[in-house]
């Protein structure tokens, strides 16, 4: 099963990963990598509600893993598709035509290969991906609870919920995991749910929501909110020189 809100609610901590200086409130830009606009769509509980808190940090790229010993879904990556996330599929993203196809050695300005979904979170508690293109893209919780991300220089909806996105200490012995991604904000709500795509098959793949209590049944792809499978989202270092990928789409 997964694991207990209030062991994940714990109080915030600063990994043992690239963080920015205390001194400086702009982000730490590995080689390889663009400047996020941090402003750009950014929907966070700083501006309104509960405050986001005060320790919260920038973080170094990670993965994330869905965590639930008792499912289909145990340690089985979650990637980013067409503006949303996913278990059970690949990462699609995309390379402009007058770039490089991949990584090559030597080359002035190479795309990233753009097959791994990694993220990052941020000291206002934000999350974003990491990728390359100019402004950033956003994670954001839609109103009907599903975990998207948005194209470049598009802003989040204003619907979008106000959450706060963190990296908590990993209260599970599940190496090579390093934290639990989780968001707060939205009662006591902190997991995720992998919903099946109708027809429903054993290997997937399952799309990602937020672990609401107002996910209803007509939200969910299957119809029946009962069909979803409750999960944790494990943290796991990504050390690359450049960024995931050129743009998630």
């Amino acid at each position: 099963m997964h694991f207990s809100a209030s062991l994940l609610l714990s109080s915030i901590f600063s990994l043992s990963l690239a963080l920015p200086s205390p001194q400086s409130d702009g982000p730490v830009v590995p080689p390889g990598r663009l400047p996020v606009n941090y402003n750009f769509g950014m929907r966070t509980l700083s501006s309104g509600g509960t405050k986001a808190p005060s320790l919260l940090k920038a973080s170094a790229p990670f993965t994330i893993k869905a965590y639930n010993s008792e499912s289909p879904i145990h340690l089985m990556d979650i990637n980013a598709s067409y503006n949303r996330f996913w278990v059970g599929n690949a990462t699609n993203s995309s390379c402009p035509d007058d770039r490089p196809a991949d990584a090559a050695p030597n080359s002035p300005a190479p795309c990233p290969v753009g097959n791994v979904t990694a993220l990052e979170t941020t000291s206002t508690g934000g999350a974003h991906l990491d990728s390359q293109v100019i402004g950033g893209q956003a994670i954001y919780i839609g109103p009907q609870g599903q975990l998207r991300f948005n194209n470049a220089r598009v802003p989040i909806p204003k619907e979008a919920k106000k959450i706060v996105f963190a990296l908590q200490p990993n209260p599970i012995p599940a190496p090579p995991a390093i934290a639990a991604f989780t968001f707060s904000g939205v009662g006591k709500a902190s997991g995720f749910l992998a919903c099946p795509i109708p027809p429903i098959n054993p290997k997937g793949p399952w799309q990602v929501f937020a672990d609401l209590g107002s996910v209803k049944d007509s939200y969910v792809p299957s119809g029946d909110k009962s069909d979803c499978i409750g999960f944790d989202a494990l943290a796991t270092n990504y050390t690359s020189p450049l960024a995931a990928a050129y743009e998630y789409v």
